[in-house]
């Protein structure tokens, strides 16, 4: 037996609703691309044909049988034969032509166009779709079986002729009917589906549906982003890059900088310096030195920062940078290396790992959509040209201009101090002998000393006051003042009551005399001091270290990134744009399949009645065909997996066109193809179940088997097998009919299908099951396609399906010789039992009982939402690939 493979069909052809298929060569053909478009496959191989047709007209069609067994593209023809064979008038030799008017008999004996013989086709014979209970060898009647179908349901056929589609189940059909005498059997069925009623099956659709596209129930941060895209996000900054690399020492910006910084440095010193006593006894020279240091430091910062200035406004960014301002900045000595990982293509391939990766992990479509926003504003160039604003707020104006234009120098700030050190000259000149002398001699040189720092300083241009008058506060001299007569006070105190010798005045008059200098030190320097905070030079400096703090933020966060962020927000909106249409198709799409949901499926809606329907003590069961799967948690995570592999492969061919060129997202038909596939999976729901996974699926391989994916008992799958329950599978024909059978028990065949994907699980569930079917056959753990059970297992030869909708046992009865006849065109006939003409009969037809008749029709195809039915009413090829 050949190995299973997914795009292996069998082509059904229904001759109950007419010859158009097979009416002409090119017909027939067509017929065979027609499945293959249902099947949704380019190329297949349709070398085997399932024929459906009643037993009555069976000769009439065998021109059809003709055209179709002789097709080069054949190589195998099953017929499934429905009903009783055709009914012939009495007497051998009655004339054809009169055949309406003569009373007609219950045939015994199936006529077969010639065609239908090995070695290229086979028959199955279905005489009465109701079925019996009964074994070959069983002595006593037969058990009778009533599901309340009608007995011209002919969709009731549909699990059956949905088995015959199963190319491996095809294959072993013919070959062993291919033993039998003939090739015709009468089948026994025992059907075991494993999949979910369609109302649970559409509802948990529309709960996938919701998941993927809702917002997610749990509100979750989304990861941030990693490796260049972080870079790019700026949560991170790129590796082995320094802003030496962007603007090195020798560029025209840095060395403004440079310049500009040793300026305030510089002007800073010559200030200190002046403050000093050196600087106030020369001061003259000194002053000029540090203005012209000041004003210098100003113009360059002012300079700096309108360079600055500029250049943000020129370059910007926001929208790349141009060749134009490339070229500007290299003028400045800017460099752009390119940061690795930051090229349109490797971004474009972080970003759909980043999405591809979060499909896999199955979250909401709107949480990815959500993350894809983020990125996308988190990577918009905001431009230079937006940060000049911050520009002036590093160094505003007025900073600027006290360093340009400084103010007047004034002597007010300090003033107690100095009238602290008047006062100490003024006692210590009080205690002296001859202090009126002494005390005068001070006060002219205290006089002086002031006098010497009021003309020290810059003048107020503006002012039309003498320059001391601006210099030296009313305020300033009060204290002074004050400091004086307060220390003659003490001074003449400490006289009154100490006399001091007369060789202690020169050392007094020096002692009085530095005091007095010192106060107009004092002064000196804390006006200097002062005058310096009005310059606001230490504000400037900190102002020149943030200019080249922006400048390099420029560089890193508007200039080196700027094409790299642009084209990444680019493509992340383009993305966000494709997955958002998805969405949206896929929830309308959920919003149709929600109306057509209806309410809780149980068991007893499903006709399952109590006990599970068997007859006891007939030999059979009421029922060939049952629904075994439940929907629960594994099939909910499988669709969902499903629908994320679905948008993943809705992506794969706009991939490359988006990410090279994000303006044409509008014009991709993306609506279209994720309604053309997901209408594909709803197909292949209808067809083969839930069980195979889509061609779209990403992580096939961990696809549950079909017994955990819908909730089956694997031992009820080997109980069907066990030989003590062989006897549950329905015979179809009618009691009347077994006559035509060869009953002897050795003349049976049987076979077992399951699907491959359950191999595992079955051969666990034969070790545990009970009666002896365990054993040596559990050993056998190497996939095979079909595995003749050893002696010991009492298994019938199994064969594993690709498919893993169906598992069960089909046993063939072999028809007697004398109950088969032969007819050629010419009108010979074979000597089967039965002579005379065949005669057309009424089309009969009924419905295998199944264990859902009580509540649902049509077997196990499946209808899209918004689509007309593939089969149109009882046709059975719907759903036929």
């Amino acid at each position: 037996m050949s190995t299973p493979h997914r795009d292996r069909l069998v082509v059904c052809i229904d001759l109950r609703r007419g010859l158009d298929h097979v009416g002409t060569a090119a017909a027939l053909d067509e017929r065979f691309r027609e499945t293959m478009r249902e099947a949704r496959v380019r190329a297949a191989d349709v070398s085997r044909v399932l024929v459906i047709d009643t037993a009555a007209d069976l000769v009439s069609h065998e021109d059809a049988y003709e055209r179709i067994c002789s097709h080069p593209g054949v190589s195998a023809v099953l017929c499934l034969a429905v009903g009783p064979p055709a009914v012939r008038p009495a007497g051998p030799a009655a004339d054809p032509a009169d055949a309406a008017d003569e009373p007609y008999q219950e045939s015994h004996v199936l006529a077969l166009p010639v065609q239908l013989r090995p070695p290229l086709a086979a028959t199955v014979w279905v005489g009465d779709v109701r079925g019996i209970g009964w074994r070959p060898g069983q002595s006593g009647a037969p058990a009778l079986t009533d599901t309340g179908a009608a007995e011209n349901d002919l969709g009731g056929l549909d699990p059956l002729v949905e088995l015959l589609q199963v190319a491996e189940v095809f294959d072993e059909t013919v070959g062993t009917l291919h033993e039998l005498p003939s090739a015709v059997a009468s089948p026994a069925l025992r059907l075991l589906i494993h999949e979910v009623p369609e109302e649970e099956l559409l509802r948990t659709q529309v709960q996938a549906l919701e998941y993927c596209t809702g917002a997610p129930t749990a509100v979750t941060s989304p990861a941030p982003p990693e490796g260049p895209l972080a870079v790019l996000a700026g949560t991170a900054d790129p590796e082995d890059l320094s802003s030496e690399d962007c603007l090195p020492e020798d560029s025209p910006l840095r060395q403004s900088h440079r310049q500009t910084v040793a300026g305030m440095r510089r002007a800073g010193l010559r200030l200190a310096e002046l403050s000093g006593r050196r600087g106030w006894l020369g001061r003259a020279s000194g002053m000029r030195e540090a203005l012209d240091a000041v004003r210098e430091a100003g113009h360059r910062l002012a300079e700096h920062r309108r360079t600055i200035e500029q250049t943000f406004e020129w370059v910007d960014g926001r929208a790349g940078i141009d060749a134009e301002a490339r070229d500007h900045l290299m003028r400045l000595g800017v460099r752009l290396p390119l940061v690795p990982g930051t090229r349109p293509e490797e971004v474009g391939a972080a970003l759909r790992q980043q999405v591809l990766t979060r499909l896999e992990r199955r979250r909401p479509l709107p949480e990815i959509v959500s993350w894809l926003r983020e990125f996308t504003n988190s990577t918009v160039p905001s431009g230079s040209a937006a940060q000049i604003e911050r520009i002036h707020q590093v160094c505003p104006d007025d900073v600027l201009s006290p360093l340009i234009r400084p103010p007047a120098f004034t002597v007010g700030a300090g003033a107690g101090r100095a009238a602290g050190w008047a006062a100490l000259a003024a006692s210590t000149a009080a205690v002296a002998p001859w202090w009126p002398l002494v005390s005068g001699l001070l006060l002219l040189l205290l006089a002086g000393a002031v006098a010497w720092t009021l003309v020290a300083g810059p003048e107020d241009e503006a002012s039309d006051e003498p320059p001391w008058a601006a210099r030296l506060p009313r305020r300033t001299v009060g204290v002074l003042a004050g400091g004086w007569a307060a220390g003659c006070v003490v001074g003449l105190s400490a006289r009154a009551a100490v006399t001091m010798p007369l060789w202690s005045v020169p050392l007094l008059a020096v002692a009085a005399g530095a005091a007095a200098v010192q106060a107009g030190h004092s002064l000196w320097a804390a006006a200097l001091a002062d005058w310096r905070r009005e310059v606001r030079l230490d504000a400037a400096a900190l102002a020149a270290e943030r200019l080249g703090e922006a400048l390099d933020d420029g560089v890193f966060e508007y200039w080196l990134l700027a094409d790299a962020r642009a084209a990444a927000s680019d493509q992340a909106r383009a993305v966000a744009a494709l997955l958002e249409t998805g969405c949206s198709t896929l929830a309308e799409f959920g919003e149709q399949l929600e109306g057509r949901a209806g309410p809780d499926w149980g068991p007893a809606a499903r006709g399952i009645p109590p006990g599970g329907g068997t007859v006891d003590g007939r030999g059979g069961s009421p029922y060939a065909v049952e629904h075994v799967g439940q929907a629960g948690q594994a099939l909910l995570d499988t669709v969902i997996g499903d629908l994320s592999d679905l948008m993943a492969e809705v992506l794969t061919p706009y991939w490359p066109l988006v990410l090279r060129d994000p303006s044409t997202v509008t014009a991709l038909p993306v609506a279209s193809r994720t309604g053309e596939l997901i209408f594909e999976y709803q197909h292949q729901l209808a067809r083969v179940g839930t069980a195979p996974a889509p061609r779209f699926a990403l992580t096939s391989v961990s696809r549950p088997d079909p017994a955990s994916l819908v909730g089956v008992d694997m031992q009820r799958v080997v109980g069907v097998l066990l030989p003590g329950h062989h006897d549950d599978a329905l015979h179809l024909c009618s009691p009347g009919q077994l006559r035509m059978l060869d009953r002897a028990p050795d003349a049976t065949r049987h076979f077992g299908f399951v699907p491959q994907a359950m191999q595992s699980s079955f051969w666990k569930a034969v070790e545990n099951a009970p009666g002896g079917a365990h054993g040596t056959a559990g050993g056998r753990a190497e996939p095979r396609t079909r595995w003749t059970s050893v002696p010991d297992a009492g298994l019938p030869d199994i064969v594993w399906t690709a498919t893993g909708r169906f598992a069960g046992l089909l046993r063939l009865v072999p028809l007697a010789e004398s109950s088969v006849r032969l007819s050629w065109s010419d009108g010979r006939e074979s000597t089967g039992g039965a002579g005379g003409t065949p005669r057309p009969g009424g089309r009969e037809g009924g419905r295998l009982p199944c264990a859902r008749d009580g509540a649902q029709h049509g077997g196990g195809s499946r209808v899209q939402p918004g689509k007309p039915s593939a089969r149109g009413g009882g046709d059975t090829t719907g759903g036929a690939g």
